[in-house]
């Protein structure tokens, strides 16, 4: 009797271990258990950035309520990262009840994903950290190493860009086109931009001097202090319609995502700005 109940048992653990080897789950410790899964996020997240079909079919903005065709725009945003790593908080598997059928979800209260040295635009951002907090990614897509959102609140952003690459979003603006040699010089809560800037069939060098100001969640404008053209300071009102045409420096309304501004920090070499993505605007024409 005692042989059969120890046969019994060895089979019992054989088939614990085969049911969670078929289902992708390893039979291992809590500690284990969550650097096997946060080494399949990384994978998984950068796989998906790294792909602007992936990043289409994770599902992220389809949760947050946009259309099919804001969506076909996904390349615009595509994060292309060097490499990806991942921290998260509260995380459970469950199940839930998701367009008319159970899914298996790994829920998280907060969900970080860091990825460096992104390719955007062409232009290089040091950093830029996604969190998701209050999320569910489905199980049976993660454990084959895809992304696949099945909710989605928000997304709190963070972007850290260097002053050397500040410079490829220049290229960018249409109304830098009158300037050239430009550089550009970040210090605490202070900006500095030199260059040589054509008035009419005129070229002057110039130096301005300010700083950045939130003009609302959804734009940043330049705030000139300062002035020279050919080392010589200029006044105000010369100054004045000259940053009523620049600015904003910055206005997200000019693309598909609800993306709001929370504060902007220019630090020496860098500017690091914190944002949210939200939920599509019901009075969102884009």
């Amino acid at each position: 009797m005692n042989s059969f109940k120890k046969i019994f048992s060895a089979l019992c653990v054989i088939f614990f271990i085969l049911t969670g080897i078929a289902y992708g789950d390893k039979v291992c410790s809590d500690g284990e258990n969550r650097l096997n899964w946060q080494s399949l996020l990384e994978q998984s997240f950068l796989k998906t950035f790294s792909s602007s079909r992936e990043f289409a079919r994770s599902q992220v903005f389809q949760c947050l309520g946009y259309d099919l065709a804001e969506v076909s725009q996904i390349k615009k945003v595509t994060p292309f990262p060097k490499s990806v790593s991942v921290t998260f908080e509260g995380m459970k598997e469950t199940e839930t009840f998701i367009a008319s059928e159970t899914r298996r979800i790994v829920a998280f209260e907060k969900l970080a994903i860091r990825c460096k040295k992104v390719q955007y635009f062409g232009m290089t951002m040091e950093e830029l950290v996604f969190t998701f907090p209050d999320c569910f990614l489905e199980k049976d897509y993660l454990i084959k190493g895809k992304i696949r959102f099945a909710r989605v609140s928000y997304i709190d952003l963070k972007v850290k860009v260097s002053e050397e690459n500040l410079l490829s979003v220049m290229k960018l603006y249409s109304k830098s086109s009158a300037l050239s040699s430009v550089k550009i010089y970040l210090y605490k809560d202070k900006v500095k931009c030199s260059g040589k800037v054509k008035m009419g069939f005129i070229v002057a060098d110039f130096v301005l001097k300010g700083y950045t100001r939130l003009a609302s969640p959804k734009k940043v404008n330049l705030i000139c202090e300062k002035l020279y053209l050919n080392r010589i300071a200029q006044p105000r009102a010369f100054i004045r319609p000259i940053m009523d045409y620049v600015n904003p420096v910055f206005d997200s309304t000019k693309v598909w995502i609800n993306l709001n501004i929370l504060k902007m920090d220019l630090k020496n070499g860098f500017v690091e700005t914190a944002g949210i993505i939200g939920a599509k605007e019901k009075n969102n024409a884009n």
